[in-house]
């Protein structure tokens, strides 16, 4: 499998320090210590560096496209009872808990819908998906920065998504509830807690 987050890999995170401080960082482990607990799912969670306060509360599964990316995962939550496994989710649950750390914005409509019935599967009735992501915003400036974002990453990591989904409707439409929001930076920023109907 071509990793395409090895260049990324790299420069990500004092990029990602640089233009938006530690705020995506928060973003991912916002709820953590309030809601982890039982067998929990991780998908697409990079290096896995955010998470390592909770590694010794973490079991379940870790799940990343890239091989970089995860090597660096398996050091850093090294305590954790995780397993880690490299390619697309294909796991059989179930989870209390499913975390998807700014995933949504890499797919296209089509590969969302797919991609959030497969987590839906593997839920647990009355589980939760906590999602961290880029949400669409009036600002000029965060639109501008965004479509920076989205172009850098189709050049280097071949995403192929040419914009923000609408995550609301998508979870929603796998009968979701939205529990609890937390946003940064006027809501371009946004942690939120989705229950399983």
């Amino acid at each position: 499998m071509k990793d395409n987050y090895r260049l990324v890999g790299r420069v990500y995170r004092p990029l990602s320090r640089l233009v938006f401080g530690k705020k995506l960082s928060h973003a991912n482990a916002h709820f953590l210590s309030q809601y982890l607990s039982g067998k929990t799912l991780i998908i697409g969670g990079g290096d896995g560096f955010d998470y390592r306060e909770f590694q010794d509360r973490l079991s379940g599964e870790y799940w990343e496209l890239s091989e970089s990316m995860l090597n660096k995962a398996k050091e850093n939550l090294q305590s954790s009872e995780l397993s880690f496994h490299l390619g697309s989710f294909r796991s059989s649950g179930p989870f209390d808990l499913v975390l998807l750390p700014f995933v949504l914005d890499t797919l296209t409509d089509e590969q969302i819908s797919k991609f959030l019935h497969r987590v839906d599967q593997n839920l647990k009735s009355g589980g939760m998906v906590i999602l961290s992501d880029f949400f669409k915003t009036d600002s000029v400036r965060q639109s501008i920065i965004t479509a920076l974002m989205i172009a850098f990453f189709r050049l280097v990591a071949g995403h192929c998504r040419k914009d923000l989904p609408d995550h609301i409707s998508w979870l929603s439409a796998q009968g979701w509830i939205l529990k609890e929001e937390k946003v940064w930076k006027n809501g371009w920023i946004r942690a939120q807690v989705w229950v399983k109907d």
